[in-house]
């Protein structure tokens, strides 16, 4: 069975870690990528196979990623993967978090206001709890939305000022968008 890191491979009531694991609360979690496998001889569980040079996203890693769901105060986004160097980076498998908090500066009373679900955004790992919970912000000013899509009638949009403007329809909107 394929792993990442983080990922729940038993507890020690049933086996004993071996390579490439952790253990948390007698909770064994993988270490590295690759299959996860039993000894039936001494019930020993390990990830065999690791892929070298595979890293999980980590905090302070810039991210793309799309707009899913949005539920206030939150929205839920799913990350491609990131290249850092010539190190191959897993996708983060689950969503990722941003809190209208860590959206800009200042006060955002709805997410909506900001983001749209469809959009495309540029962020930063801000916190992974331990690889499970994944929260991301946007309030540098590189950071924010580098694809917009109409309301309306679900179009690209374009850059206007500090606005972004339909190419099809001509609806106008407001975004936090990325300075570039």
């Amino acid at each position: 069975m394929p792993v990442v890191p983080g990922e729940l491979l038993g507890t020690e009531e049933e086996f004993v870690p071996g390579r490439n694991t952790a253990v948390e609360n007698s909770e064994i979690y993988a270490t590295a990528t690759g299959e996860a496998k039993v000894s039936e001889r001494d019930k020993a569980v390990e990830v065999a196979n690791a892929l070298a040079n595979a890293k999980m996203i980590s905090k302070g890693d810039l991210v793309i990623a799309r707009v899913e769901e949005i539920f206030e105060p939150i929205a839920l986004l799913s990350v491609a993967p990131v290249a850092r160097g010539k190190e191959r980076v897993i996708p983060y498998a689950g969503y990722c978090v941003i809190h209208a908090s860590n959206i800009r500066d200042g006060y955002v009373k709805n997410v909506r206001d900001e983001i749209r679900i469809g959009d495309i955004v540029r962020a930063r790992v801000e916190e992974i709890k331990r690889g499970e919970e994944v929260a991301l912000t946007m309030k540098d000013r590189e950071l924010g939305v580098i694809k917009a899509f109409c309301i309306l009638c679900r179009s690209g949009m374009r850059r206007k000022g500090n606005e972004v403007e339909c190419e099809a329809c001509g609806n106008i909107e407001r975004r936090k968008l990325a300075e570039e």
